[in-house]
């Protein structure tokens, strides 16, 4: 029997067993191959193996398609063109390199054996540049790559399957070649057990024996982990020496295993955190089953209409704890935690994300400045040149008044009554002393009349704007001012994660973020911190008091909605108009998970459509009347206990009601009232002393 054109075309550019690499497209091959016994027979099936994964290459990229490596490793044997150091190296001939693995038993695998770390190599292994010398990761560079996996040990299958899923060998990308030869019981025991081989883009050819002079022959089988009947092994078709691969009707080389899931049950993990995650406790169910649990929240109506679209149901795993949610992702037994995490340096070495849909940046929450008692409001509604200003005009107005009257000959009062009718009239008074006949003095008098119409009107305009929309003191709206105003910080347990981030920051701003930082169990607990501890203002400002609590913007929001909010819809709590940093946020989902393309495509196509962020809306106005609804019953129940009458119905909520006046806003007019009172009973009790003590008494007539 005679190989054909092609195959001796292709064996003469990968056979590195029998003769150098000829020049082609670079390309670096890692074979698992183990058997001393069948060395030289199975160097032929070395090659069959490639052919196959060369045909399904070409079709699969019909066209020239850049970047497609094979990688192989061979066990049991030395290939005489190269050395053991020469492949840990990463030396190359030809685009070539090849890896002697040494397995005796799975127990005896470990991080340090050659076999991991080949595996290690496999995924991390370089090739130099032509053009730069430099040396890109093949795996993390190359848009395909091939792994050629050649045994007939279900064992050392079995330790392959492990060891790359924890050495992080394959991605979907990764098209995965198993050469086998197992009866299809075994095959489908091995196969089913590993996530290699059930969830990645893994193909298996399983040989038969060939009699004396007949022709190789083989089938073609891919594990489905979903279809309608479930998990199952498909036969895609076989394969023989003549006619190679013959794939059955409708069948197709390295299936799409993720587009349908038939309906099969998906584990996720998650704990209750609104608006993104809510829990709600339902009745018994039928037959005195468990209590019903229903899901709401904005990820989990992304979630679920993912899961309509992909056609798959949601079976939410219990959890203890945020630490246990992704502890589940990373072990591979949850395929993903649908609820916000905040992309961190450290959180992906244990896990990767879905396509980042939320800027869901950490903010920080505290309480408004509090108005300080200003005795100055009457002050407030001019600047301090327009009262100078005044105060020099009202100096000069009575001085030309009395000198207008003696030119005329006649007196308006004495110095003592103009000034006092100056000041009249600049309060409203009457003029009965500011009257005269000559044209000069009316014009004064006119001028005089219309600075002081248009001065107490601006005034009287600004006291009311002053003393209705009091300047408040300045706040915090920038991290740089946060921690120079606060003296603490408070995070959820998770922050610790943050913590250690902003430690390791080059900013001086987030380093003292991270000195000044306590871990709370709860927002509801950092939210009432920071509501009771507000600033005292007999300290100097140079010593911070006030308190802060960080987390996401969106869900600080709605916790201050439930809970913070009173009946007429204020509150006395603001958000920072910065936010701490801006972070993308997404779904912890397994090392290089197979679906991963899926998730992002769902995803991407909701939040493009919008509905997103529609159902964000409406989860957030429906919780802040929650929140009103039950600010009023509690409202209600107080005017009960006082024995008020009239409780039927709380004040509804609107930005232009009227507000009252309170002593922090009229403290000035008071303290001028009771300045006053004060001068004038002082003044009085002198007079009355005067007139007793002092002044003589006149002789009573007999």
């Amino acid at each position: 029997m005679k190989p054909n054109k092609g195959f001796l075309q292709l064996r003469q550019r990968i056979d590195p067993v029998t003769k150098k690499c000829h020049a082609g497209p670079a390309a670096v091959h890692f074979i698992s191959f183990e058997g001393r016994m069948v060395v030289i027979k199975w160097r032929l099936y070395l090659l069959l193996a490639v052919a196959i994964v060369h045909v399904a290459c070409r079709k699969l990229f019909p066209t020239p398609a850049p970047d497609i490596n094979m990688f192989m490793i061979f066990t049991g044997f030395v290939v005489s063109s190269y050395k053991n150091n020469e492949v840990m190296g990463t030396q190359m001939v030809g685009g070539l390199a090849v890896l002697e693995l040494k397995f005796d038993s799975m127990d005896n695998i470990t991080e340090d054996s050659l076999f991991y770390r080949s595996i290690r190599i496999a995924r991390q292994l370089f090739k130099w540049s032509e053009c730069s010398g430099q040396r890109p990761e093949v795996r993390q560079r190359s848009w395909v790559v091939q792994v050629l996996v050649v045994s007939d040990d279900p064992e050392f299958l079995a330790a392959f399957a492990r060891w790359s899923v924890r050495g992080r060998l394959l991605v979907w990308q990764t098209r995965l070649l198993v050469v086998t030869r197992l009866s299809k019981s075994d095959l489908y025991d091995l196969l089913a057990k590993h996530w290699t081989f059930v969830m990645m883009n893994a193909l298996v050819l399983n040989l038969g024996n060939a009699a004396d002079g007949g022709e190789e022959r083989g089938s073609l089988y891919s594990y489905l982990p979903y279809s309608v009947s479930g998990g199952k092994l498909e036969r895609l078709g076989t394969w023989t020496q003549k006619q190679g691969i013959l794939l059955q009707a409708g069948a197709s080389l390295f299936p799409q295993k993720y587009l349908n899931f038939h309906g099969a049950p998906v584990n996720v993990t998650a704990l209750p955190f609104a608006p993104y995650w809510t829990v709600e406790e339902g009745e018994d169910g039928a037959g005195g089953g468990p209590p019903l649990t229903s899901y709401s929240g904005t990820d989990f109506l992304m979630l679920h209409t993912i899961s309509e679209a992909l056609n798959f149901s949601i079976n939410v795993l219990p959890t203890a704890n945020w630490g246990e949610v992704t502890q589940r992702v990373e072990e591979r037994v949850s395929f993903m935690a649908p609820i916000i995490y905040a992309v961190l340096p450290g959180r992906l070495e244990s896990y990767d994300y879905t396509y980042a849909y939320e800027f869901a940046s950490p903010a920080f929450c505290m309480t408004k400045p509090v108005l300080k008692p200003q005795w100055q409001s009457l002050y407030y509604p001019l600047s301090t040149l327009v009262w100078l200003s005044a105060l020099a005009v009202l100096l000069i107005m009575p001085p030309t008044f009395s000198m207008m009257g003696r030119m005329e000959g006649r007196g308006v009062g004495g110095n003592t009554g103009v000034a006092i009718a100056v000041i009249g009239t600049l309060l409203g008074q009457n003029l009965d002393q500011l009257h005269s006949q000559s044209i000069a003095a009316r014009l004064l008098l006119g001028a005089w009349l219309i600075f002081a119409f248009i001065l107490g009107t601006a005034y009287r305009g600004n006291l009311t704007a002053a003393l209705t929309l009091p300047n408040y003191p300045p706040r915090p709206e920038t991290l740089q001012e946060l921690v120079l105003a606060v003296k603490r910080v408070t995070m959820p347990p998770y922050g610790a994660q943050f913590r250690d981030f902003y430690k390791q920051s080059d900013s001086e701003a987030f380093r003292a973020l991270a000195r000044i930082m306590d871990i709370v169990p709860s927002a509801q607990d950092g939210l009432q911190q920071a509501s009771e501890n507000r600033n005292n203002h007999l300290i100097p400002p140079s010593l911070p008091t006030r308190q802060a609590h960080i987390q996401a913007r969106r869900y600080l929001e709605l916790v201050v909605a439930e809970e913070f909010t009173e009946a007429d819809g204020s509150t006395r709590l603001y958000f920072g108009r910065e936010s701490v940093f801006p972070g993308l946020s997404a779904w912890p989902i397994p090392h290089d998970a197979p679906y991963k393309q899926q998730l992002d495509r769902c995803i991407m196509a909701i939040k493009e459509a919008g509905l997103y962020e529609k159902w964000s809306e409406d989860l957030m106005e429906e919780a802040r009347k929650e929140g009103r609804e039950r600010q009023k019953r509690i409202l209600q129940e107080n005017r009960k206990q006082e024995g008020e009458a009239d409780i039927e119905k709380a004040p509804e909520p609107s930005g232009n009601s009227p507000k009252a006046l309170t002593i922090v806003h009229l403290q000035g007019p008071l303290m001028l009232a009771a300045l006053g009172l004060g001068t004038a009973s002082v003044t009085f009790l002198g007079e009355v002393a005067a007139a007793r003590w002092l002044w003589p008494r006149e002789p009573s007539l007999k």
